[in-house]
């Protein structure tokens, strides 16, 4: 992969005819804050980077062409063969390559799937890891609230933000999902993508799907954001456009109040984590606290979907929740979604951090039937519950076999 550079004025026009998705960006603020991973093999697996080309939607860089980071993950022996893909996308606060390709023991969900035969995609919006963030790098950007967390790093004194608007809508999201998944469909040769949306991503993934459902095969819903009544807004509020969250925001305060089982969450594995988040922030990684860092957030405006789009989904769905994350308030998004083929999976001893907990692997297992089959334990609607020792359990009186 060639390092990204940064282009201007004609010159990008006549790239962006040229070579549509190029693995390059045009924004130099993505170029400080994406590793450069060269292709490479890891335990058979072939990993490529991409930058995909978008015309941005964002009120600060309108119409202009920026590069979408996006990471490939295929086995090395099929990469050349046509085969079924499946696209994450992440949620809130922590970008895509922490969430699923995180490369720690079995813990790798991209890795997971790629093995078992999919080309399996994960993608940075705008304002996370390795994507554009315009706006980001100015510590004064930082909302009030956050800004005593940054003195003396990166600030001698608090200032005060020179945007008045937050950083954009959930509009500006599906447009970009949009190029994504057109670009993914264009260089595999196919019609429709499966799709996975963590938290935030729920909405994400739910409203794209409302949207477009002649693109999607199948959806997972992980642990995703509940409909909100009030349509999402088109234009970013007043306000601030970036938060930032340290560690103990995220792990003490976030985190901790839902570890409520033995061995929930594996010794060590948090350093680790950390570690590989600041990686994708090096700018926050210099922010607050000396030797941790902070994770920047955007702000967006009214970041929602609501209950008529739910109920536009007919998207086979396969809804997944753990039991300490508002478990009845997420369950909601399966109720409400219209799809025939629906099953809903709530997961004993897991938080909304299940991923990196041990009932990951209910993820991956479930994952891999919904996709290969349509599935769940051979049901193709219906509702389980998943115990400590990832046992399965029907728990509706809906008939499990097969039409």
């Amino acid at each position: 992969m060639k390092t990204p550079f940064a282009l201007s004025g004609s010159a990008v026009m006549m790239c962006l005819c040229a070579v549509l998705s190029m693995s390059l960006t045009f924004d130099a603020l993505a170029l400080k804050t994406a590793p450069q991973v060269k292709e490479e093999a890891r335990d058979e697996l072939l990993t490529r980077d991409h930058f995909v080309t978008h015309s941005s939607t964002l009120s600060v860089n309108r119409h202009q062409p920026v590069g979408l980071f996006l990471r490939e993950k295929v086995l090395s022996v099929k990469q050349n063969a046509k085969l079924p893909v499946v696209l994450f996308v992440h949620g809130a606060t922590v970008p895509s390559m922490p969430d699923f390709d995180f490369n720690y023991q079995d813990y790798n969900w991209m890795a997971f799937l790629a093995r078992r035969g999919f080309r399996v995609y994960a993608m940075d919006l705008s304002g996370y890891g390795g994507s554009p963030r315009p706006l980001m790098d100015d510590p004064c950007n930082v909302a009030p609230s956050f800004q005593s967390i940054m003195v003396p790093r990166p600030l001698s004194a608090a200032c005060s933000p020179k945007p008045s608007r937050e950083f954009n809508t959930i509009h500006d999201d599906w447009a970009e999902m949009d190029s994504v998944v057109d670009h993914l469909r264009r260089v595999n040769h196919i019609k429709r993508i499966h799709i996975v949306g963590w938290s935030a991503g729920g909405p994400r993934v739910g409203g794209y799907m409302s949207k477009h459902p002649e693109k999607i095969e199948r959806a997972m819903l992980y642990a995703p954001s509940p409909t909100v009544a009030k349509d999402p807004s088109s234009l970013p509020s007043e306000g601030y456009p970036m938060s930032i969250q340290t560690r103990d925001d995220f792990e003490l305060k976030r985190w901790d109040p839902d570890v409520r089982c033995a061995n929930q969450v594996q010794a060590g594995l948090r350093d680790v984590l950390w570690t590989e988040i600041m990686k994708w922030d090096a700018v926050g990684s210099t922010w607050g606290p000396e030797g941790v860092g902070v994770m920047r957030g955007r702000i967006s405006s009214q970041f929602n979907w609501t209950p008529q789009m739910a109920q536009k989904v007919d998207t086979p769905t396969v809804v997944v929740v753990g039991e300490f994350d508002r478990l009845a308030e997420r369950r909601t998004v399966f109720d409400q979604l219209s799809s025939k083929k629906k099953v809903f999976v709530g997961v004993q001893c897991a938080s909304h951090f299940m991923l990196w907990e041990k009932q990951r692997h209910v993820l991956h297992e479930t994952s891999l039937e919904w996709f290969q089959k349509g599935t769940v334990k051979g049901a193709y609607k219906g509702i389980f519950n998943v115990d400590e020792q990832q046992r399965y359990t029907r728990v509706d009186e809906v008939s499990s076999a097969r039409p």
